[in-house]
């Protein structure tokens, strides 16, 4: 969980700097495309959408919540309260994501269950602030494993879905629903190579994405396919990101996978059979 911490709030740094910081005034200020005004409909009785950016004054509430925003991903980057700095940040992307609801996709909302996922799953007993405290007291730090389950099930759920909803679209079963985006100039990154591709190449993409998402639970399941399934998807989400205008979803999603790499017996392999484990937090 430690490890998902450190990826998390690097992907929420990245996800600040390079998605928001160039636009920011265009995106989230009144005289440009955001402003607490912007969708009211969005706020409308009825309807459960928040924005602490409502609350705060158009002139510098934007700014003010941004620059909280990033001193709780630095924090949460070093360890420090990662409870409260995970809370924070999920606060502070709900609201802006509820304020310009527009720049955001499907698959950037998973941020903000990762961010609950850290907040709650004691990611600070190692790797960080919390955990160098701690060294003075005896006796190991019990982490929870439910939160790293529920993000589980929900990454299946997002694979499996995702794959059912493109095999009702004749532009999937077909294959070339790739092939028309690798050359849009609105969600491809690399127009000018893919006509390097024969047509038969981005099909087959197509149809190798639907397979690996409808069959994600059950590779995960078994030992001798887990690792090929999660190499899979790694490199599903690299080329993804390197590809397409997707936003930070690639990014958020590789910051799930880390919870796969088996950082605990790497750890073992490298500590003394006769170390005393008495006064280390795990």
């Amino acid at each position: 969980m430690a490890a998902l911490r450190v990826a998390v709030a690097v992907a929420a740094l990245l996800d600040i700097g390079i998605a928001c910081a160039p636009q920011f005034a265009t995106y989230f200020f009144e005289d440009g495309l955001g402003g607490p005004n912007a969708y009211p409909s969005r706020f409308r009785s009825g309807h459960y959408y928040w924005s602490l950016l409502r609350v705060l004054p158009p002139t510098w509430g934007p700014v003010a919540l941004m620059s909280v925003w990033v001193v709780a991903a630095v924090a949460l980057l070093v360890g420090s309260r990662p409870f409260v700095s995970a809370l924070v940040c999920w606060a502070c992307a709900v609201s802006f994501w509820n304020i310009n609801y527009g720049l955001c996709n499907g698959g950037d909302q998973i941020r903000n269950s990762l961010f609950l996922a850290v907040a709650v799953g004691r990611t600070g007993a190692v790797w960080g602030v919390e955990s160098v405290r701690r060294r003075g007291f005896a006796g190991r730090v019990f982490v929870p494993g439910w939160p790293a389950k529920v993000l589980l099930v929900q990454f299946v759920c997002l694979y499996v879905f995702s794959a059912v909803y493109k095999l009702v679209s004749p532009g999937w079963q077909t294959g070339y629903v790739m092939y028309f985006v690798n050359h849009d100039l609105e969600w491809s990154l690399t127009p000018n190579l893919s006509p390097y591709l024969p047509p038969f190449a981005h099909r087959l993409s197509s149809w190798v994405a639907i397979g690996w998402e409808l069959a994600f639970p059950v590779l995960l399941a078994f030992r001798r396919t887990r690792v090929l399934c999660l190499v899979m998807g790694v490199a599903f989400h690299i080329i993804t990101f390197l590809t397409l205008e997707v936003g930070h979803f690639a990014l958020y999603s590789l910051a799930f996978y880390v919870l796969f790499v088996p950082w605990e017996l790497m750890r073992t392999r490298k500590t003394p059979r006769n170390a005393d484990f008495s006064s280390v937090s795990w």
